[in-house]
């Protein structure tokens, strides 16, 4: 590392290799840092690296700690272990289940349990519930789609792991805290016998979903005297990071854990605890102060610039009303980090786009900023916002990529696109009618496939080579010449090697659906002529963007495979894998292969996901302000994160003052947050009418208004209302 450190982080980073240190303070002040450098330290002064453990809530926030890990100058040998609650868990239920195995089905108690993915889960929720849910007539009056409503049950299910209740209790703590109408007390109950029913299946066919894995370590493998000592002894020194975004479990591992350590170091952010709709709890997170002798606290910012530490002051006055001495001088300073002139008070939403990308552009440009120093948020990142940014910045010579986890695999153009030509070439699948392949699908496949094909040329060869459920080779076209003609020889040609692919495919034994998809790309679809050929490409950007797809496709389609065949092996993995695709189960949340590497290119993201990412940058760009989205929570008919929480009492009734205190909380660590992550200046922007033509004006552009003329650096002409 080139980073000097401050007399605080040297003196942390020093501290004897017994000491017990609790650290908090803002993000960007460098703790991490200082985490960082205490391993280092450990393992220069002697301590062996494979008893050190880095715990994280989430992979990504160990990103520094795998740097220092794998960096060069480190002598080779055992390394430390860098777990999050879910690896560990599935580490320790992995090597020790006999211990458990009682606790599972008896009839076949020599076989090892399935780790499912969160596919896995939905694909089993569809073929399990879905039945019963028709028998019973259960969530009759909820409107969301299937996906959606299974993962509100695989929810509530992992917030009983994760918070440390009873799955049997859901219901009843929901009702309780919310005594809505009969209907939402039905829809309560029903989501209980669901939760039920899955649990039992699992625990029946010895198959672990994330909740079960972890209940089964924490209330038992952990009781254990065997993996208990095994995780002792194994592990001396424990650093944990970002522990307000841990869950209350977690943290009780952490308070047994301790007190049997030789060192630790536990790093907590202040006003931070984005993950609550994951179960995150900065309450327990921080009375484990309680076991740590040595406390200190980091107070000076390593990231915003004072202009932009004027405008967090500035802003965190209006919005809980408490005026600081220096406000006036603050005032002053923070016109300078807020980009919001007449330019990007825009009237319709495409002009707020085009001022965006303008920017940007000239930022690159005239301004010499790099590319990944430039971050574009939304509270919600649409498909259609997503293209138009992209689009006006790859017309400006930007890069951009974009990153959204919950995104599911069949709303991704080219994984549509494999889907079709796996059904294509597998005839056998018994396909449903409705997700059979029809034109429309053809001509989407093909826009994506063949490289620089236009639309229509992709419907004339839809039209007249699509014939009974098959693709016909262009090359036999002799009766109509025009037809040809309008398509090209060029376009017949691509076409033809794909078509021709395809029948040599269907001539020899069918492959594995992940073996497909990778041969697929490999040996056409990256060729020169396709679509996701890297060199042709005016934005190399999203030939990344694209290749990282289909690698996360390849990935979900073997993991399913692989589980599936472990519980069901007399079932085509490959067409209930393209079953689950159309049918819309999310993906996991797969990380990019290289996702230890940040592209040159400016990231687009959804609010939350560039939080979590805990990276700073230069430049940020805030749009739709006037959103609702920036204070309100989803609405999840199932479940309700805030209730179900260690910090919410049993008996106590959800109100509308809980709700808007909820929100006002929200929109404050979600404006802090982000600002203690920029270093040089905001852009804030939004237009009269939306992408839907709808008027709004939420709680943020109302803030944003109001500090706009405190600081006087906007006329009142310039805001509209």
């Amino acid at each position: 590392m080139t980073v000097r450190l401050t007399k605080k982080q040297e003196e942390i980073v020093a501290s004897p290799p017994d000491a017990k240190i609790f650290l908090q303070g803002w993000a960007g002040t460098g703790k991490t840092t200082a985490g960082v450098w205490r391993l280092r330290q450990l393992i220069d002064s002697g301590v062996p690296a494979h008893s050190i453990l880095v715990l994280v809530p989430q992979k990504r926030l160990a990103l520094p700690y795998f740097n220092e890990i794998r960096n060069p100058r480190r002598k080779a040998g055992a390394d430390a272990t860098v777990a999050t609650l879910g690896s560990l868990s599935h580490q320790i239920v992995n090597l020790f289940w006999p211990l458990i195995a009682g606790k599972l089905s008896q009839s076949d108690p020599y076989r090892r349990p399935a780790f499912l993915s969160s596919e896995l889960i939905q694909y089993l929720m569809f073929k399990l519930l879905e039945p019963q849910i028709e028998r019973n007539d259960y969530f009759n009056s909820v409107t969301i789609t299937r996906p959606r409503l299974f993962g509100q049950l695989a929810d509530n299910l992992n917030k009983s792991a994760l918070v440390g209740f009873p799955h049997t209790t859901l219901a009843q703590r929901l009702k309780t805290a919310l005594p809505g109408d009969q209907e939402q007390a039905h829809i309560y109950d029903d989501a209980q016998a669901c939760a039920n029913l899955f649990r039992d299946y699992c625990l029946e066919h010895r198959l672990l979903d994330f909740s079960l894995q972890v209940s089964l370590f924490i209330d038992h493998l952990w009781k254990h005297s065997v993996p208990r000592t095994y995780l002792i002894r194994r592990y001396k020194h424990i650093i944990a990071d970002n522990i307000e975004e841990d869950t209350p479990v977690t943290h009780q591992l952490l308070r047994d854990w301790l007190p049997g350590c030789q060192s630790a170091l536990l790093i907590y952010d202040e006003q931070a605890s984005y993950r609550r709709f994951l179960g995150a709890d900065e309450v327990s997170a921080e009375l484990l102060k309680e076991l740590c002798p040595a406390r200190h606290q980091l107070g000076a910012t390593r990231v915003m610039s004072p202009p932009v530490q004027s405008l967090l002051g500035n802003l965190s006055e209006l919005m809980t009303g408490e005026v600081a001495l220096d406000a006036p001088k603050r005032k002053a300073d923070a016109s300078v980090a807020i980009g919001y002139t007449p330019a990007n008070r825009s009237r319709f939403h495409t002009q707020m786009v085009d001022w965006v990308a303008d920017s940007i552009a000239a930022l690159v440009r005239e301004e010499n900023v790099k590319q990944n120093q430039i971050v574009i948020l939304a509270p919600m990142m649409s498909d259609s916002l997503r293209f138009s940014l992209v689009s006006r910045l790859e017309s400006q010579g930007v890069q951009a990529y974009t990153l959204r986890p919950s995104r599911p695999l069949h709303a991704e153009p080219a994984v549509r696109a494999l889907v079709t030509l796996a059904k294509l070439a597998h005839p056998a699948w018994q396909i449903e009618p409705r997700h059979q392949v029809k034109r429309f699908d053809v001509v989407q496949t093909l826009l994506s496939v063949i490289g620089e094909l236009d639309l229509t040329r992709a419907t004339l060869l839809a039209e007249v080579r699509f014939v009974g459920g098959k693709l016909l080779p262009f090359q036999e076209i002799t009766k109509n010449p025009e037809m040809r003609s309008r398509i090209t020889e060029v376009f017949g040609e691509r076409f033809d090697k794909l078509v021709g692919w395809l029948d040599a495919y269907r001539a020899g034994n069918p492959e594995t659906i992940d073996i497909f998809f990778s041969r697929l790309f490999g040996e056409v679809l990256s060729q020169k002529g396709f679509g996701f050929h890297f060199s042709k490409r005016a934005n190399p950007q999203n030939a990344y963007d694209e290749a990282r797809i289909i690698a996360n496709l390849i990935d979900s389609s073997r993991s399913f495979r692989h589980t599936l065949n472990q519980i069901e092996p007399d079932t085509d993995s490959g067409q209930e894998y393209a079953r689950m695709v159309d049918a819309g189960i999310l993906a996991d949340q797969y990380e990019p292969r290289d996702w230890k590497k940040n592209p040159d290119a400016v990231l687009i993201a959804p609010a939350y996901t560039f939080l979590l990412r805990n990276q700073p940058v230069d430049y940020q760009f805030w749009l739709n302000i006037d959103s609702p989205a920036w204070t309100r929570r989803l609405q999840q008919p199932l479940t309700q994160p805030y209730v179900l929480s260690r910090q919410w009492p049993l008996g106590r009734v959800w109100t509308e003052a809980d709700e808007q205190q909820t929100s006002r909380e929200m929109l404050l660590r979600v404006v802090t947050g982000l600002l203690k992550r920029c270093r040089k200046k905001i852009f804030v922007g939004y237009s009269k009418f939306d992408e839907r033509g709808n008027e709004r004006e939420g709680e943020m552009r109302v803030i944003f208004d109001l500090l706009l003329r405190s600081i006087g650096s906007v006329d009142e002409s310039a805001i509209d209302h």
